[in-house]
């Protein structure tokens, strides 16, 4: 109605009421509960620090980070991220395990609800290499751009190695989901 010129016609369904959507609506308006807001995704290759990938090789005595993050700007504070990668990596002591979290260096906080978000290298060989399938639900803070950090701690000893490949890359994968 307000440029009557351009003969603009829109027909609706005389059975139901609704909301016209425009490139200028909110992101509140565009997104149902349940649906995907955005996937965001990175590459890394899983090899170390010195050859020029994210890891470094150590006995990660407490809860530490590898060097692998990956960034998300959430549309929504309360909406839910699915974090989801894999690292394959040995543990050089067959009573020694590994376990993981998702940290949220932004804030300052576990990026998931509970302690540890996977495990791995319970009773493998020393010569055994295991792909470690990482995957958490969390809530952002805020709308502000985040790096979340993948964490690890070896409990019962042994040195953790990542240098299993420099010829395959890994993907992270966050999802946002509006709630």
């Amino acid at each position: 109605s307000s440029n009557p010129a351009s003969n603009r016609t829109l027909t609706v369904p005389s059975n139901a009421d609704g909301t016209i959507l425009t490139t200028g609506s909110s992101d509140a308006d565009r997104y149902k509960a349940g649906e995907v807001v955005q996937v965001v995704t990175s590459e890394f290759n899983p090899i170390m620090t010195s050859s020029g990938g994210p890891f470094t090789n150590g006995t990660y005595t407490s809860l530490t980070a590898t060097g692998l993050t990956a960034a998300i700007t959430p549309k929504f504070a309360d909406s839910k991220i699915i974090f989801d990668t894999s690292i394959y990596c040995n543990l050089n002591d067959e009573d020694g395990y590994t376990r993981w979290d998702v940290y949220d260096s932004t804030n300052s906080r576990s990026f998931h609800s509970n302690s540890y978000i996977a495990a791995g290298h319970y009773n493998l060989a020393t010569d055994d290499w295991e792909n470690v399938h990482i995957r958490c639900v969390g809530t952002p803070a805020n709308t502000n751009a985040m790096t979340l950090q993948v964490r690890v701690q070896v409990f019962s000893g042994g040195t953790l190695n990542f240098g299993w490949s420099g010829s395959d890359n890994r993907l992270i994968t966050l999802t946002e989901i509006k709630v």
